[in-house]
């Protein structure tokens, strides 16, 4: 049975044996001040409010509808259209939480009755209502009230008048709620009673009143917790102080060790990772100049150590995996390029794995040396390690050897040997 009063403030009565359609429509046909629903499935009485063409409702009595199921579901959506209501009693849903907003849509709330609910606590939310003169939140299961709600209960109470009505929850007296037990005592406003039932922490019943008249008998030992917990905050305080201060005299002491420590794990890796200076990628019957000028050149001159496949590739593993192995050890490479290099095409593993070494920056240079072609001549493969690769002709005539030898040391030798 659901009861309407329309704006003229005539009752009409509506059984829910009618038809949805003819019901919608009786509807349309009103203005709604007042609705009135006991029981029943909220959604049906719910989808016809929607439809009322005029924002003139003022009072909504909505019980034993579940609209704990209908506020989970529809959320801030749910009392949406409902910006004219004044008076709302929503008790006997066994709600037991308010989304954030849900009552932003109704500014004029006045009474609100939410009694017979499951709230644990009385939504934070209410304290941006200003016109409240009327809060029920009885036989809820509060353990207290918030300090949040108290403020806003007594700013209520100097406005306009507050009465607050809280029987019948699971009030607490411990050191939690010591303000909550004053407050019910001191407040001005209009309290339903100053005496309620609550569990002390060793689960004895009393009431606040008892309670506030022995707090200093019930509650020493919160003194002591508070105490407690101030030496506490204070000693880490100060020692947290006194680490900053000796940490900022020390600051240049501490930072070069860091620096050291950082440059020697740095310099540990760098070591460990390569165990070639250079890798020479060659075909052909140019082994024997390597062998007669790059060797004592690089290696016994400047310092320095060379992979030479022909020299240091063992016997027993793929040619593959050996120069996979070498170049990812070695921290550059020399491509040399000459006529018998161009014929063989071998060397694109050698130039796919310096690809991948460079891009993961595991391989510090490329440099290419042509010998007996020119530079136009090098493989089109090789164009896509220009950006970062080093291109040295190398010269026919012996004028130009010195200004050669002295490019490539500076490639090879940089940052290792000081004395170039």
């Amino acid at each position: 049975m659901y009861l309407i009063v329309p704006k003229n403030n005539s009752l009409i009565y509506v059984d829910v044996s009618y038809s949805n359609t003819n019901l919608a429509i009786l509807i349309l046909q009103i203005r709604l001040e007042t609705f009135i629903s006991n029981g029943g499935d909220y959604s049906f009485a719910w989808n016809q409010l929607k439809r009322s063409p005029y924002n003139t409702l003022k009072k909504i009595v909505w019980k034993k509808a579940d609209l704990d199921i209908a506020i989970r579901l529809y959320g801030n959506q749910f009392f949406k259209d409902t910006r004219s209501i004044e008076y709302m009693d929503i008790s006997e849903n066994d709600i037991w939480y308010f989304p954030d907003d849900l009552l932003n849509p109704m500014p004029n709330l006045t009474y609100l009755y939410f009694s017979k609910n499951s709230f644990q606590s009385i939504p934070v939310q209410l304290s941006e209502h200003n016109k409240v003169k009327m809060l029920d939140v009885r036989k809820n299961r509060l353990t207290s009230v918030s300090s949040a709600i108290r403020d806003w209960a007594d700013k209520m109470q100097e406005l306009h008048g507050m009465t607050l009505k809280i029987t019948d929850n699971a009030f607490e007296c411990n050191c939690d709620t010591i303000d909550f037990i004053r407050w019910i005592q001191t407040t001005k406003v209009n309290l339903d009673s100053r005496s309620y039932k609550c569990q002390l922490s060793n689960g004895t019943i009393i009431d606040t009143l008892i309670a506030y008249n022995s707090l200093y008998d019930l509650f020493a030992d919160c003194k002591n917790t508070m105490w407690l917990t101030f030496a506490s905050t204070l000693l880490s305080t100060t020692i947290t102080i006194s680490m900053l201060l000796l940490a900022y005299h020390k600051r240049w002491k501490i930072i070069f060790s860091i620096y050291g420590v950082i440059r020697r794990v740095v310099e540990h890796k760098v070591w460990r990772i390569y165990k070639y200076d250079v890798y020479i990628s060659y075909e052909g019957d140019i082994v024997i100049w390597i062998k007669n000028v790059l060797i004592p050149k690089l290696e016994e001159e400047w310092g320095l150590t060379m992979c030479i496949k022909d020299r240091d590739f063992l016997p027993g593993p793929s040619q593959a995996d050996n120069e996979a192995e070498s170049i990812q050890n070695s921290r550059s490479i020399i491509f040399l390029i000459t006529p018998e290099f161009l014929s063989s095409h071998d060397y694109m593993f050698e130039l796919d794995r310096a690809k991948y070494e460079r891009i993961t920056k595991n391989l510090e240079r490329i440099i290419i040396i042509t010998k007996d072609i020119t530079i136009t001549d090098i493989p089109v493969e090789f164009s896509y390690i220009w950006n970062y690769a080093f291109i040295i002709q190398w010269p026919k005539s012996l004028e130009d050897l010195d200004g050669t030898w002295r490019k490539l040391r500076m490639l090879l030798t940089d940052g290792l040997i000081t004395n170039i």
